[in-house]
């Protein structure tokens, strides 16, 4: 008999293999190489043709008795057929290892519950449209017409090769097929031991550019001459686009948290900017008083509203146009490879310098993660190291000073004292 003992203490083994039930054949239990446990119920059809029922992964709320219940129905229901027809064990080698008896759909078929039940559900709209663009271009072409326990490690990892010259979207790529996975096996269509897990990712190359002081003055020089240029005229951009630029250089905030912020978000007295969602989720950003002194010269050349974008198009709406403007101002600027992104970057390298810790810096961007933060811990260094240096000349300096005044002049003797 199958007792919860001994469903408990079944150990993993390098391949999948299963238990059976003396007091009811047809309850077995397989154990995973990954310590997991699943209970089946195991019969056979009218055909003969062999099925396994899925009964749930074994836990505190489904143990060896609960589930052989489930399976005592399930038996039942399948008639006299279903004790019957209990063949003889298998021995138990990878190529005679018991598979699943329905096929787990393909990955296409699962892809589109994946997009309805994962992707529409709780993915951010710009992370959910590249989930959707991976799986539309290299996923799916590759690996769409195979069942979900069908797809090896090596099927995995060609498409990854495949990838290589873009290893940003390579990686991105293999996540997304383990997050399917995942989510196949907690939805209970597949126990199979996930592919993805022994592919290697490829080594990314960290983007960094960050402004130094004569690029940020050129910038500031494009900005407020083109506050004076009328459209049309060389030179002329946008004054919603120049107060959005603005703001990301002083606060570090994401390109699209700016374009997002409204002014209910803008909290005056208390100096805040209160975003109900951004990629890290709920955030309140403590900013400086030149960023609340540019919000009241944006508000005060509106109207002071009290609701709408704090900066947006003609019509109210999202400022798209944003990207295009900054091409054009970096270029006059003579920074054409400067992304707006990079702006972010330069505030974070500008605190370090400032002797900022690392810790902070990350709250001031909103880090969830310590570890995004320590990509600037290079920065770090190089401030600690420099620091390290002005002290010790510091120390040198006053040394030597010291022992200029304590010397004494050949010739002449110290007076006793």
């Amino acid at each position: 008999m199958l007792t919860n003992t001994q469903a408990r203490e079944a150990k993993p083994r390098s391949i999948r293999y299963e238990i059976t039930c003396d007091s009811l054949p047809g309850f077995i239990l397989r154990v995973l190489p990954t310590g997991k446990k699943v209970f089946f119920a195991r019969y056979r059809d009218a055909a003969g043709k062999d099925h396994r029922h899925r009964i749930g992964l074994m836990g505190p709320e489904l143990g060896a008795d609960e589930a052989r219940k489930e399976a005592m129905i399930i038996l039942a229901r399948q008639g006299s057929d279903a004790s019957a027809g209990e063949p003889a064990p298998a021995p138990k080698t990878a190529a005679t290892a018991p598979t699943i008896g329905p096929k787990s759909p393909t990955l296409r078929e699962f892809a589109c519950r994946f997009e309805q039940e994962h992707i529409d559900m709780y993915l951010k709209p710009r992370t959910a449209e590249r989930y959707r663009s991976l799986l539309r271009l290299y996923i799916l072409p590759a690996l769409g017409k195979q069942h979900l326990e069908d797809i090896s490690t090596t099927d995995v990892q060609r498409l990854h090769n495949s990838l290589k010259a873009m290893p940003g979207a390579a990686n991105y790529a293999r996540c997304v097929l383990s997050v399917m996975y995942s989510k196949a096996e907690h939805w209970g269509l597949t126990t199979c031991r996930n592919p993805v897990t022994a592919v290697q990712k490829f080594k990314e190359r960290a983007v960094e550019r960050f402004l130094d002081p004569s690029e940020r003055q050129a910038l500031e020089r494009v900005l407020a001459a083109a506050e004076h240029i009328p459209s049309g005229r060389p030179g002329h951009i946008g004054l919603e686009a120049i107060w959005a630029v603005r703001l990301l250089l002083l606060t570090g905030m994401r390109r699209d948290e700016v374009r997002d912020l409204g002014w209910e978000m803008v909290n005056w007295r208390q100096g805040t900017l209160r975003l109900p969602d951004t990629k890290t989720g709920k955030r309140d950003i403590v900013v400086s008083d030149e960023v609340m002194a540019l919000l009241s010269k944006i508000a005060a050349a509106k109207g002071n509203p009290k609701r709408g974008l704090v900066v947006c198009s003609k019509q109210g709406k999202r400022l798209w146009s944003l990207c295009r403007s900054w091409k054009h101002a970096r270029k006059l600027a003579g920074i054409p490879d400067v992304r707006l992104h990079d702006l972010r970057h330069s505030v974070a390298s500008d605190a370090i310098m400032d002797g900022i810790p690392l810790e902070v810096v990350g709250k001031m961007l909103g880090h969830r993660n310590y570890r995004t933060t320590q990509r600037y811990a290079h920065i770090a260094d190089y401030a600690l190291r420099d620091a390290v240096n002005r002290t010790s000349k510091t120390i040198m300096q006053a040394g030597r000073s010291g022992s200029k005044a304590k010397r004494t002049p050949p010739g002449r003797a110290r007076r006793p004292r």
